[in-house]
């Protein structure tokens, strides 16, 4: 956490000292103030004691000194602790885009739960700092406060300070509490979560199925664990600085009947009440350290599993991207690899045993359609995933052109392949950018991919041609016409490759003849997983899972 403030560290680190030197500042105003009751008892015509006018204006100078330091100093510190929330956040968002490389990550996590843990444990990621920050100003405020009192009454200071150490001892055996509640509220909130994104997205089914009530009664329940998760985490914490405060006030209390027994001067009573007052705190922080330190290892854990994996020399939480909007300079384009083109890809003894894909081999030469067939469950989908990266492999391995590819994600990417998948993703955007999302093609680009993927009828029909918007997942398109617009947004780039994942299953064969004959006289080489017997009569190869196993 030390090196993710570093992305504004100049900013961080100048307010986290501001911060430490707010939490010492107490020292002054209270010797003042104990100054000015020892003026209050001393003879006013005694000419060695500071004017008390001049003392007043000392304090008041103090004050304010102290009021316009820490809010220059905060605004210093959020801006540097908002730059390091957002920066983990983009590299644990970076490591779910990513495709291969070094900050790929898994995609174990719903997508519900990846967004609340997005917004809520990088945060408690970097707070833990701020615990530190707290404890450290305090603990040096402790220290004068125990010199300046011990010279006063040894004794008293002792009964005052010695407590709260005891307090804070006491709140490291529980500490463990404090993570098991946070988990609890974490789960709770990634369950709201998930179940809320999939309720949205199958809305329609629901809707069809008269399952209205019985989905906001999960929703309901979901909803009453959440809250008592969170009122248990809360209340834990609440509770530790409410019995902390209380034990401490028992001490400074007990402090003050000690150093009652001696003669003590009106301002020595009021230095005791001011600064042991103020150091009601350091048991709190510590014990805010403490919780603290529960709550990052909670967190630390579940945005690790939206990171890619930690090496010597990479360190996926810390890396500092280009964020523009926080003062950054402009992000690079990303950088489109080389083409090779493709004369024949080998797969060589592919396993992938949780899918039931054992020692598969088989070879695409250029210009063909090989296509991946056999019953629901053998593994069609599994196979493609795992040729082009998606899926991790057991053993074997793909060669491009005789050589073996060590990256699968990071290679088979355009321009040297595409890949389709079966459920096709489109944006609530227009249908033009669902095609370049984000690349600088041109209009005539697009309208070619959409013919080669037999769309321009549609296209045609359409009020507003490319700039016509499909609304969320592409709602106002059929299931067939969401299929081909996935198609075209691989055909734009005119890989070397296409890895179609039962692309015309929503087609009537009319339409799916006309895909298979533009798709063909376009030259392109295709591995497809399907059933349909029209594309499996056009195929050159057919490799059948079921007679594999």
């Amino acid at each position: 956490m030390a090196r993710a403030v570093n992305f504004r560290g100049r900013q961080y680190w100048v307010g986290t000292a501001a911060w430490v030197v707010y939490f010492i500042m107490p020292l002054l105003p209270g010797w003042l103030i104990a100054r000015l009751f020892d003026q209050l008892e001393a003879d006013p015509q005694a000419s060695h004691h500071t004017p008390f006018w001049l003392l007043l204006g000392a304090l008041l100078a103090a004050e304010t000194v102290t009021v316009v330091f820490i809010r220059w100093g905060h605004t210093h510190y959020m801006q540097g602790l908002n730059a390091a929330v957002s920066s983990v956040r983009a590299n644990a968002l970076g490591g779910q885009l990513a495709s291969g490389g070094r900050a790929a990550a898994g995609r174990r996590v719903a997508t519900g739960d990846a967004l609340t843990r997005l917004r809520d444990d990088p945060l408690d990621m970097v707070n833990l700092l701020d615990n530190w920050t707290d404890l450290s100003g305090s603990l040096i405020f402790g220290i004068g406060v125990a010199y300046v009192l011990a010279r006063i009454d040894p004794w008293a200071a002792l009964v005052g300070i010695v407590p709260m150490f005891l307090i804070g001892a006491a709140n490291t055996r529980v500490g463990h509490l404090a993570r098991r509640y946070r988990q609890r509220a974490r789960a709770a909130t990634s369950a709201t979560g998930g179940f809320l994104n999939a309720l949205f997205t199958a809305s329609l089914t629901v809707k069809l199925a008269g399952a209205q009530h019985d989905a906001v009664g999960r929703l309901d329940q979901l909803n009453a664990e959440r809250s008592s998760a969170m009122v248990a985490d809360q209340l834990w914490e609440d509770g530790m600085w409410s019995v902390n405060g209380t034990l401490t006030d028992v001490s400074v209390g007990l402090s003050l009947m000690i150093a009652a027994r001696g003669r003590l001067d009106a301002g020595q009573v009021t230095l005791f009440a001011s600064y042991l007052f103020n150091l009601v705190w350091l048991p709190q922080r510590l014990g805010g350290l403490i919780v603290g330190r529960r709550r990052y290892d909670v967190s630390a854990g579940r945005l690790g599993e939206l990171m890619a994996t930690p090496t010597d020399t990479f360190d996926p939480v810390t890396e500092h991207r280009p964020m523009p909007m926080l003062g950054g300079p402009p992000c690079a384009a990303p950088a489109t690899p080389a083409r090779i083109p493709l004369q024949q890809l080998e797969v060589a003894s592919l396993s992938v045993h949780a899918r039931g894909l054992h020692e598969v081999s088989f070879t695409v030469g250029r210009g063909e359609l090989v296509v991946v067939s056999g019953p629901i469950g053998s593994g069609k989908t599994s196979l493609l995933r795992a040729v082009v990266g998606l899926t991790d492999l057991d053993s074997g391995e793909v060669r491009w052109n005789g050589s073996a590819v060590q990256d699968l994600a990071a290679f088979f990417v355009p321009p040297q392949a595409a890949y389709v998948a079966q459920v096709p993703h489109l944006f609530a955007e227009s249908l033009g950018d669902n095609l370049a999302l984000g690349r600088a093609f041109d209009d005539d680009a697009l309208v070619a991919a959409l013919t080669l993927a037999a769309f321009d009828e549609d296209l045609a029909a359409l009020p507003a041609g490319l700039h016509t918007l499909i609304g969320t997942r592409g709602v106002r398109l059929s299931g067939g016409q969401a299929q081909r617009v996935a198609a075209a947004r691989a055909f734009v780039h005119r890989p070397e490759l296409l890895v179609l994942d039962d692309l015309a299953s929503a087609l009537d064969v009319e339409t799916e003849l006309a895909l298979w004959d533009r798709l063909a006289a376009a030259g392109c080489t295709i591995l497809t997983a399907t059933n349909r017997a029209a594309t499996v009569r056009r195929a050159d190869h057919v490799i059948t899972l079921g007679e594999l196993r």
